[in-house]
């Protein structure tokens, strides 16, 4: 299949903007409405007092608090899911999030760019501004070995030092952590030290007790309940009735209330100032990791377009056209997605040769042309996964001087469980090619399989020539609707 502008940013831009609809991604229903909790469902589910958005927001920070930038280590690198057992990261929202972003990971999309994705969702589709998302992160195989996440008895000068090593100076950390803190609650099951258990009741069975009184709203309630002295006040980190456990209340007063009171003075600016800082925290990687530009929605998107073979042996052109609209995707606004238009087609040919490119043009938009290729391809109809192995045959003009069908090859690369974490790994490997029968004129058949294990995503089958791909299909797309 051809993907456009590439594999990975055609997966992730579907993922943030396909959210509704025929080809809906599925990624946004974990936190819509906004108050929903993903792992549970009913009144389990509301009577937990859990928030799937707030929780991806959590996930995100303290992937990102073991960061040393001087170092080039840690930051958003996933190493969060081997790190669960550790006392700095208690709570139920590490494992309820990795499981329900595994199914998305495959090899274009790792887990560390969902967690950079999971906060730009909860922001924007909660109320806030869109975060531009850069993606491109590699995710960690083993645990950080660096601790330090602040926790809710951590003093204030070690708090504030695991900032800046983190790259984010005081006054970063202060409103950072007020950004971060404007959705969700703490839970007395999980935080006791922090929360009373009188707060567990059968209709708040975790002891939630919220951090202001917009609970599922990215605004800026928490900050001017904590500088009115109105509402949740600031939250149980604020107000716990064990002192040792007022972390945000030291962290607030580090400076006299300085950039709190800021943050209050600013109004709609104070969603600037979030966007600008979780930017930041998203796009602390390490070192070795180069982030790539931003994904910007394509109005006109050409989803999955690649030539098949039917089962009467027509050589076919397919795929669908996604339209967009002009403001389906308000980047200034708080309306990201509509619902799209996907139009499909099929376009019969006797050959493939000199095809290059195919043009769309349609009313109110600019005609823009799309290239493809005319060497050799993947035949997605007779290409399948079926208990454990993956079957695959490509078709290769037999016409063409310049390409040597001895230097293709073909890789496979299925996400797998791993041990210590709920983030798959991506393992790879290559497929036999044997010359097989063709029903069509001039396009020769190769076939191959190999065992792959069990899967948690979508397995890609990549063709190559040399060392170029020409050719990538994704096979039990599952919910993520590749």
């Amino acid at each position: 299949m051809f993907y456009y502008p590439k594999p990975a940013a055609s997966a992730l831009e579907h993922i943030l903007v396909d959210n509704w609809g025929a080809y809906a991604s599925n990624f946004s229903s974990a936190i819509t409405p906004c108050e929903n909790y993903v792992t549970e469902v009913g009144l389990p589910a509301i009577n937990s007092h859990r928030t799937t958005s707030a929780q991806w927001l959590r996930v995100a920070f303290h992937d990102f608090a073991t960061a040393d930038v001087a170092a080039g280590t840690g930051g958003l690198d996933a190493s969060i899911g081997f790190e669960t057992e550790r006392e700095e990261n208690s709570g139920t929202a590490f494992n309820d999030s990795f499981t329900f972003w595994k199914p998305f990971v495959n090899e274009f999309v790792p887990m560390a760019d969902l967690l950079a994705i999971g906060t730009v969702m909860s922001v924007h589709l909660c109320g806030g501004k869109y975060i531009p998302f850069q993606y491109g992160r590699v995710d960690a195989t083993e645990a950080d070995p660096k601790t330090g996440v602040p926790e809710p008895s951590t003093s204030v000068e070690k708090t504030l030092a695991q900032f800046e090593q983190a790259g984010f100076n005081q006054s970063d950390a202060i409103a950072v952590t007020a950004c971060g803190h404007t959705m969700g609650s703490v839970h007395a099951g999980g935080f006791p030290e922090v929360v009373e258990q009188s707060h567990i009741t059968p209709n708040n069975t975790n002891g939630a007790v919220n951090l202001d009184s917009t609970r599922a709203v990215f605004d800026s309630v928490v900050v001017h309940e904590y500088i009115d002295n109105t509402g949740a006040r600031g939250g149980p980190l604020v107000t716990s009735f064990n002192e040792t456990s007022r972390s945000d209340l030291r962290l607030y007063e580090s400076d006299n209330n300085k950039t709190m009171l800021e943050l209050y003075a600013q109004g709609d600016g104070f969603q600037d100032t979030c966007v600008n800082l979780l930017s930041r925290m998203l796009n602390t990687v390490p070192s070795g990791v180069q982030l790539q530009p931003a994904i910007a929605p394509a109005l006109i998107k050409p989803i999955n377009v690649t030539w098949d073979v039917t089962s009467d042996n027509q050589l076919v052109l397919s795929g669908k056209i996604r339209n967009l609209g002009f403001s389906a995707f308000k980047l200034a606004g708080s309306q990201t997605n509509a619902t799209a238009q996907y139009l499909p087609f099929s376009i019969p040919s006797t050959s493939i040769s000199g095809a290059s490119s195919f043009t769309i043009a349609t009313t109110g938009f600019e005609a823009q042309t799309f290239h493809i290729q005319d060497k050799a391809f993947i035949v997605p109809s007779l290409t399948s996964v079926v208990e454990g192995k993956v079957s695959i045959t490509i078709a290769a003009r037999t016409n063409q001087p310049d390409f040597d069908t001895s230097r293709v090859s073909v890789k496979v690369a299925t996400p797998i469980a791993q041990p210590l974490t709920l983030a798959p790994k991506i393992v790879r490997a290559g497929v036999e090619l044997e010359e097989g029968q063709s029903p069509l004129t001039d396009i020769g058949y190769w076939t191959g399989s190999a065992a792959i294990e069990s899967s948690t995503g979508a397995v890609s089958v990549t063709l190559l020539s040399g060392g170029d791909v020409i050719d990538t299909l994704l096979l039990n797309a599952g919910v993520a609707g590749w």
